[in-house]
């Protein structure tokens, strides 16, 4: 199970930088998540690997005694080790994209590297109020600790040692994966444009889920379109 960290205006525990769901803040994505598995799950244990929604299907599709397709990249991981309690290794480097807030979307220009948190732009993200902060490009990266600032409060002085042992890797790692992303096979569908991937409300429809009408005759077995 996991959160969606909530609406878009609402206040919450991580306050990281800013609570903005469009943001690439702690505040604006880290979520809780539980797994349960009776058997195979050991209860009551915290896990501090750093996993994301991505893990989830090769995670099932491992889990199934299945493979994936060796001629696709994939970004996530097969955690199972780390959900039966056998691992706390998740992802060493994790990329935020930018997701509405400041910075062209889908852009990556936030790096997660272990504890630290780069962020090559901030900004630009709507308020509750309706007012939007203005964007601000950051080169050299904000730097954060995450383990001593999860709220992400007061970045590295970029004239320290910690910093400059960190900022390398960090490049080293932005690099690397917009390399791997422009020589991966990309898919060019506009599924925006495509009637079949409309969303529809039609009862009789056995693909379609409407809220406003009886619902009694759609098989819920289905896969169905949100």
């Amino acid at each position: 199970m996991l959160s969606n960290s909530g609406v878009v205006c609402q206040a919450r525990d991580i306050k990281g930088g800013s609570p903005a769901k469009q943001t690439t803040w702690e505040g604006g994505h880290r979520v809780p998540a539980v797994a349960y598995w009776p058997g195979r799950i050991p209860f009551n244990v915290t896990s501090t690997a750093l996993l994301s929604v991505l893990d989830i299907f090769p995670t099932v599709v491992a889990l199934a005694g299945a493979s994936l397709p060796h001629s696709r990249r994939f970004d996530g991981l097969d955690v199972s080790e780390v959900l039966f309690g056998g691992s706390q290794t998740g992802h060493k480097v994790l990329f935020h994209p930018n997701s509405g807030a400041a910075g062209e979307y889908g852009a990556l220009q936030t790096v997660r590297l272990g504890n630290y948190k780069a962020f090559y732009i901030t900004g630009g993200a709507a308020a509750c109020d309706g007012s939007v902060g203005p964007a601000q490009c950051h080169e050299p990266p904000l730097v954060f600790d995450l383990e001593d600032d999860v709220a992400e409060a007061v970045p590295l002085d970029a004239g320290s040692a910690e910093y400059r042992s960190v900022l390398p890797t960090v490049r080293e790692a932005l690099a690397g994966v917009l390399h791997d992303i422009a020589g991966d096979n990309t898919s060019r569908a506009d599924y925006a444009q495509d009637p079949s991937a409309t969303p529809c409300c039609d009862p009789h429809h056995v693909v379609c889920r409407c809220q406003a009408s009886s619902q009694t005759d759609i098989p819920t077995s289905r896969n169905v379109r949100q």
